[in-house]
């Protein structure tokens, strides 16, 4: 990943300046059509502006994987506004995640559009690159859709508001390029457009683990039968994940624990913080430490602003005594004076190492859910939450199998898999969404008006209005 992450952090920051959305504004400005040409001409330059967007994407995934589990009460901070919808439309809180997913957006569209005019190097390069600014397009959307859009999943929102749409870079400061808001189902249909476009030109996935952090065709099928879950296309969804689970580049630890490396003497041994090895069960996620900045105060503070992450003790007290998510991935820890749990999944107190946005488990548990919400309480979806629930235990004192007479039926089963979710994949960011779509309330304290996250006012004003608000928080 030294290849990715350190050519990112210093060859990116060029195309981003001249190439990234301003603050206010979706924009490529005019003055920046030759550098975009540039750009776009050599393989190697279009690669470092795409790597950029992966950058991109790292840095704003780092507040949405927090923001998933605070939601719901699994995590919780010193500050907590996502669990109280206290949210103020003007500050830079819900700024950060939008404008950040937007900066991906346009790094994208000046790829998918401009590069097959204008890039002079061999066309399947070409043509995997516009794959991958697809990928990360489709990727951002998704993000913003299901944080911003006015009840998404919900049966009666797909006309509803979404967010703008925009296909092609904002050229310049020009009125008649604003957009409002697109419905739901536009965006969701653009997803999925995107990512199914994307497939056949990705690179294949090869044994090369180092493939973690960019999108190949197992990472578009993986995101892709997440997708499929989240909109009820429970078929795809099995296929995407079937397709997956039959890479022999991807494989289940056996034991959870071994999944997340501890990165707290990297900078001790000498190892390369920026070159982390993840295990074979990881997708796709961002192989960076916290730790590579602990010597440099600058830095550093780029990577802390969402204070401190907890685990509630309530929600830790939900695992069986020997469930090795719970006696070996959680311990306690002082925290401003007051001892708190915490998760070993991250050494970052702020949970901004280690962040695996795609992992074979959920796969899995895509693949356990769609088949019993197609099918019912039946034993292969069974099967596939016993691959998952079986090694949590260790060796000597595993539960018994589960089996169908467990389950009264396809709802009780699907029950226990969202629970499995929960266990397994807890402070990675995916309880917001699956209480969403499952029409299950985010927390018992959270108006349903304020499901959706406000719309940051900047965007209201500088489209002069175009942009709506989310009802729950027009005053």
């Amino acid at each position: 990943m030294k290849s990715l992450y350190k050519n990112t952090v210093y060859l990116s920051l060029s195309a981003l300046l001249t190439l990234s959305a301003c603050d206010k504004k979706l924009d490529l400005r005019p003055e920046n059509n030759l550098t975009e040409a540039s750009l776009l001409e050599t393989k190697v330059t279009t690669e470092r502006l795409l790597m950029g967007g992966y950058y991109e994407q790292f840095l704003a995934e780092r507040y949405v994987l927090n923001l998933g589990d605070m939601s719901t009460g699994i995590a919780a901070a010193t500050v907590n506004n996502y669990y109280t919808g206290s949210l103020d439309p003007k500050t830079d809180e819900v700024f950060t995640i939008w404008s950040g997913h937007y900066r991906i957006i346009n790094i994208a569209d000046v790829i998918i559009n401009r590069l097959p005019s204008t890039g002079n190097y061999d066309e399947n390069a070409k043509k995997q690159f516009i794959a991958e600014a697809k990928f990360l397009r489709a990727f951002s959307y998704f993000r913003l859709i299901t944080l911003f859009g006015e009840n998404a999943f919900n049966a009666q929102g797909a006309a509803k508001m979404g967010v703008p749409l925009r296909l092609d870079a904002f050229e310049r400061y020009d009125e008649r390029q604003l957009l409002s808001r697109s419905t739901n189902k536009e965006v969701l249909d653009r997803v999925v457009k995107d990512l199914e476009e994307a497939l056949p030109d990705l690179p294949a996935t090869t044994a090369n683990i180092d493939l973690h952090a960019r999108a190949v065709k197992s990472v578009g099928k993986a995101f892709l039968s997440r997708v499929y879950l989240y909109l009820g296309d429970y078929s795809k969804a099995i296929q995407m994940a079937d397709e997956v689970l039959a890479d022999p580049a991807y494989t289940l630890a056996l034991n959870p624990a071994t999944v997340f490396p501890n990165n707290s003497t990297l900078v001790q041994s000498g190892t390369n913080p920026l070159n982390i090895k993840f295990d074979k069960e990881v997708v796709y996620g961002y192989p960076v430490s916290y730790n590579a900045y602990l010597n440099n105060s600058s830095a550093h503070k780029s990577f802390v602003g969402m204070g401190t992450t907890f685990i509630d003790p309530a929600f830790a007290n939900t695992y069986a005594a020997n469930d090795i998510r719970k006696s070996s991935m959680i311990t306690s820890k002082l925290v401003s004076g007051v001892s708190r749990l915490v998760s070993t999944k991250f050494t970052h107190p702020s949970q901004f190492d280690n962040m695996m946005v795609i992992r074979l488990a959920e796969v899995v548990l895509n693949k356990a859910e769609a088949l019993a919400k197609r099918e019912g309480n039946v034993q292969p979806a069974v099967n596939m939450l016993n691959l998952i629930h079986q090694r949590a235990f260790p060796a000597g004192s595993k539960p018994a199998l589960y089996t169908t007479a467990n389950f009264t039926d396809g709802a009780s089963l699907v029950a226990a898999i969202l629970q499995e979710r929960r266990w397994e994949l807890a402070f990675e960011g995916h309880d917001r969404f699956d209480r969403l779509r499952n029409s299950m309330p985010i927390n018992v304290d959270l108006s349903a008006t304020k499901y959706a996250l406000p719309i940051p006012q900047k965007e209201i004003d500088i489209s002069m209005g175009l942009i709506k608000q989310n009802p729950g928080y027009i005053q």
